[in-house]
C-alpha cells in the first residue's frame, strides 16, 4: 500500500478526506476475475497440462539408471569346486544409460497428444475468462437496475403514506367517499409489495456480487457506453470462428485423437536405443567372486504378434478420431447458433431501449401533466397514482433493456473472442 506522508501545516486539511470515488464496471470485472474460483481451476489445469507436455519431451532424452544391492550371508556350494562354505557379503552396482533411436513414432505421437492438451488447457482458461467477464457484467448491471428500483419504489411508498394519510382526513371531513380511502390504502399496500420484490432483488443482485468479485458493492459507476462490436453479423461469425475459444478446444481435440491414431499404430512397430551399462560384482556366486564389466551396444524389442490387441487399440482411436470430428463440426454449429442469438438479442436490446426510452419520457410527462391537473382539482389523488405507477413501470423497463443490451454486447463479443485481456 503506498503511503502519504504530510506536513504537519497540511495535516488538519488532510482529515478531512474526499468522497470515496464510485466503483466502475472495469474495477468490478477485475476483482471477479482475481477471485472466481472457475479461473483458478483452470489455470491449474493448464499448468498440470504444460508439465504433462515437458514429461512427453523428456521421453526423448538420455536416461541414466543406477541399480545396487549389498547384503550380507553365507554360501555353501556343496564342495563344489572344492569351495567350502563360508559366510559373504555379497555386493551388485549397475548403471545404465540408454538413448531412444527409434521408437516407431510413439514418441512423437506422445508429444504431439500432450501438446493438444496444453493447447486445450489453455484455451479452457480462455473460455473462463471470457464467461466470468459476462457474468461481471450481468451481476453489475442486475445491482444498478435493483438498486433503481427500490429507490424509486421507496420514494412511491412514502408518497402513497401521505396519500393514504390526507385521503383518511378527506374521509372524516365528509369530503370523499370510503371507496377513495379503500382505493388509496389498495395502492399503497400494492407498492409495498412492489418495495419488497424490489429489496429482495436487490439483496440477492448484491450478494451474488459479493460472491463473484469477493467484495461488497459499495457506490457503483452507471453502465459505461456499449463496447464495440462486430458491424455485421456475417463478420460476427467469421471472428468467432477464427478465436472462439470453445470452438479452438473442439479443433485442438481432433489433432489430439488424430496424435492417438498414430500412437496406436506405433504399438505395432520396432523400438531400437543405444545402450552403455557398467557393472560391479562382489561375493555374488562364491566366495571371493569378482566381476567388473563394461558393454555398449544397441538394444531392441520388436512384438511379430499381440493377438490382435494393436488392431483393436487402433481401431478404438480411429472412432475416437471420428468422434472428435462430429463434435467439432457439432461445436462450429452451436457457436454460429449461438452468434446468431446474441446478435439478434443485441438489436432486440437496442430496439427495447429506444422504445422504453421513449415510453418513460412520455410516462415522465403524463406524470407532470396530471399533478398538475391534480393541483387545480381537474383530476383525482388516484389518477396521480396511476401515473405515477405507470412511470415507474415504464422506468423500470428501461432499466431492464439498458441491462440486456449491456450484457448482449459483451456476450456477442465473447462469442467472437473480442475481449481484450
Amino acid at each position: 500500500m503506498r503511503r502519504l506522508i504530510l506536513p504537519l501545516a497540511s495535516l488538519s486539511c488532510a482529515l478531512v478526506s474526499p468522497p470515496a470515488a464510485a466503483q466502475d464496471l472495469a474495477a468490478a470485472i477485475s476483482d471477479a476475475l482475481a477471485n472466481t474460483p472457475a479461473l483458478a481451476e483452470a489455470g491449474a489445469g493448464a499448468a498440470a497440462a504444460n508439465a504433462r507436455l515437458d514429461r512427453a519431451r523428456a521421453e526423448s532424452n538420455p536416461l541414466l539408471r543406477v541399480d545396487g544391492s549389498v547384503a550380507t550371508g553365507r554360501i555353501d556350494n556343496g564342495g563344489f569346486f572344492g569351495l567350502t562354505a563360508d559366510d559373504v557379503n555379497p555386493l551388485a552396482v549397475q548403471a545404465t544409460a540408454e538413448l531412444p533411436l527409434y521408437a516407431g513414432g510413439r514418441i512423437a505421437s506422445a508429444i504431439d497428444q500432450a501438446r493438444g492438451g496444453a493447447r486445450i488447457a489453455a484455451l479452457g482458461v480462455e473460455q473462463a475468462r471470457l464467461q466470468t467477464v459476462v457474468l461481471a457484467v450481468s451481476t453489475y448491471a442486475e445491482v444498478l437496475t435493483a438498486r433503481k428500483l427500490e429507490a424509486r419504489f421507496g420514494q412511491l411508498v412514502t408518497q402513497l403514506i401521505e396519500t393514504e394519510r390526507q385521503a383518511g382526513l378527506r374521509y372524516r371531513a365528509g369530503e370523499i367517499a370510503s371507496s377513495e380511502v379503500a382505493q388509496a390504502r389498495a395502492r399503497r399496500a400494492e407498492a409495498d409489495a412492489g418495495l419488497a420484490q424490489a429489496q429482495g432483488r436487490r439483496i440477492s443482485a448484491e450478494a451474488a456480487y459479493r460472491r463473484l468479485t469477493g467484495k461488497a458493492p459499495g457506490d457503483l459507476a452507471a453502465l459505461p457506453d456499449l463496447p464495440p462490436t462486430p458491424p455485421t453479423l456475417d463478420q460476427a461469425l467469421d471472428m468467432a470462428r477464427n478465436a472462439n475459444p470453445a470452438l479452438h478446444q473442439a479443433r485442438a481435440g481432433v489433432d489430439v485423437a488424430r496424435a492417438g491414431l498414430r500412437a496406436a499404430r506405433a504399438e505395432g512397430l520396432p523400438t531400437v536405443g543405444a545402450f552403455a551399462e557398467a557393472g560391479h560384482v562382489r561375493d555374488q556366486f562364491f566366495p571371493g567372486y569378482k566381476a567388473d564389466s563394461v558393454a555398449v551396444g544397441l538394444r531392441g524389442r520388436w512384438t511379430l504378434w499381440a493377438g490382435g490387441r494393436v488392431a483393436a487399440q487402433t481401431r478404438a482411436a480411429a472412432a475416437d478420431l471420428g468422434a472428435s470430428e462430429a463434435r467439432l463440426r457439432g461445436a462450429d454449429q452451436a457457436l454460429e447458433g449461438m452468434v446468431i442469438d446474441a446478435w439478434q438479442g443485441l438489436l432486440t436490446a437496442q430496439r427495447m431501449t429506444d422504445a422504453s426510452r421513449l415510453r418513460s419520457a412520455a410516462a415522465d410527462e403524463a406524470l407532470r401533466g396530471t399533478r398538475l391537473e391534480a393541483q387545480v382539482g381537474a383530476t383525482p389523488t388516484l389518477a396521480v397514482l396511476d401515473a405515477e405507477r405507470e412511470a415507474i413501470e415504464a422506468e423500470a423497463a428501461l432499466l431492464q433493456a439498458e441491462g440486456m443490451r449491456t450484457v448482449a454486447a459483451w456476450r456477442l463479443n465473447a462469442l467472437a473472442g473480442n475481449i481484450a485481456p
